[in-house]
């Protein structure tokens, strides 16, 4: 169990709210680059080719994309990283002209670094390399100034916005148990959570449901038990009291959570069972929609979602496959682009799905073997559900 102190006066003051977008605004069609398949290519950007970049949602209609890594590993290779440095550059783009604003250089080179923007500021984690501690970055992106904050040893990187800053969340308990904190832009302040009543997992997502943090996570069998219990357990902690609340499980197991709207989805990932929709205005869960079935892929690799789309706000996890649109009650495909290109960013803005970056080998991903030679890509592509 996650041992903490008592919440102190700094999480005692966090006031939170639902920060959903602008859940009125209309979604636009961007107009600048060529379509195709839904898709729609953007202008190339001041950046060079990489993978690993940061993409940060500013709002629906900008994107941030920040540092990376030249670095090149053919689809089925296990391949060491370089000695070359994390890239430093950024670039905001506008989804709807397509333009490109570059941002100053990060202080240190970012390489799947987790950023979230809170009260006008991107907290980016980083580090110099994937050896060393993380340190918060704050990005003032209109004044285009950075600022170096410190974050504790051993901070956990899954990151969640708040209106006050964010909340630092653990992925797993396989290696240990580390607590879960809370950081205050304003008065630079890291606060520890109180362990929360489940038993180990993994897989373990946060989602922000007001002034409450629901925490899910996939049970830690052990081998050859018998009698072992699998699922997606569920707690609520009160941010303001520091109490915890066990929710009632999932109704079959899982892997990522999504929040979207007044609900969350828990994304099946291998096989068409499980998963479940949360309904957080009732604390009830209901079972997925039948999942459309893809001849092309293995039963295993069945009913593993990209995403899901609401109201002016959307999560997606990957570049194609099903996503729900739980406006139209409908279960939408993201077509491919017709590349081949692996290893990009994804991220969403408003109900965009906005894709960056990535390496080309010029073979499928899940393709073994590789012909020619690797490239590093710098493209930016934009998908929205039609209605």
């Amino acid at each position: 169990m996650r041992r903490s102190p008592v919440l102190g006066s700094a999480l005692l003051l966090l006031s939170l709210a639902v920060g959903c977008g602008d859940r009125d605004a209309a979604p636009r069609t961007p107009t600048a680059g060529t379509s195709g398949a839904g898709w729609v290519r953007l202008p190339d950007p001041p950046l060079s080719g990489r993978v690993g970049a940061t993409l940060v949602p500013l709002d629906a209609d900008r994107v941030l994309v920040l540092g990376g890594w030249e670095w090149l590993c053919p689809p089925g290779a296990d391949c060491s990283y370089p000695d070359t440095p994390q890239l430093r550059d950024g670039a905001v783009v506008d989804l709807r002209s397509g333009e490109w604003t570059a941002v100053p250089d990060a202080p240190i080179g970012l390489f799947h670094a987790p950023a979230v923007v809170s009260d006008g500021s991107v907290l980016v984690l980083g580090a110099r390399t994937w050896r060393d501690d993380p340190e918060l970055l704050v990005l003032d992106v209109d004044a285009g100034r950075w600022e170096r904050r410190a974050a504790p040893r051993g901070v956990c990187s899954r990151l969640v916005p708040t209106p006050t800053g964010l909340v630092a969340t653990c992925g797993t308990d396989e290696n240990g148990e580390s607590p879960d904190r809370a950081y205050d832009l304003a008065t630079d302040t890291w606060t520890e959570l109180p362990d929360d009543p489940l038993p180990p997992v993994f897989d373990r997502f946060a989602v922000l449901d007001g002034k409450r943090l629901l925490v899910l996570g996939s049970l830690i069998s052990e081998v050859g038990d018998d009698d072992a219990r699998t699922g997606k357990v569920v707690a609520a902690l009160d941010l303001a009291t520091g109490r915890w609340e066990r929710l009632p499980d999932a109704p079959g197991d899982g892997y990522q959570a999504w929040g979207v709207g007044d609900e969350v989805w828990v994304n099946p990932h291998f096989g068409p069972e499980g998963g479940g929709v949360l309904s957080l205005d009732t604390g009830r869960w209901r079972p997925l929609p039948d999942l459309p079935a893809d001849p092309d892929l293995p039963e295993h690799m069945q009913g593993d979602l990209a995403g899901v789309v609401g109201d002016g706000t959307a999560r997606y996890e990957y570049d194609h496959g099903w996503v729900r649109d739980t406006v139209a009650d409908a279960w939408v495909e993201v077509p491919g682009r017709g590349s081949t290109a692996y290893d990009v960013g994804v991220v969403a803005a408003g109900e965009a799905l906005v894709v960056f970056g990535g390496q080309d080998w010029g073979v499928p991903e899940r393709d073994a073997a590789s012909s020619g030679e690797g490239e590093l890509v710098a493209e930016t592509w934009v998908w929205r559900p039609s209605r």
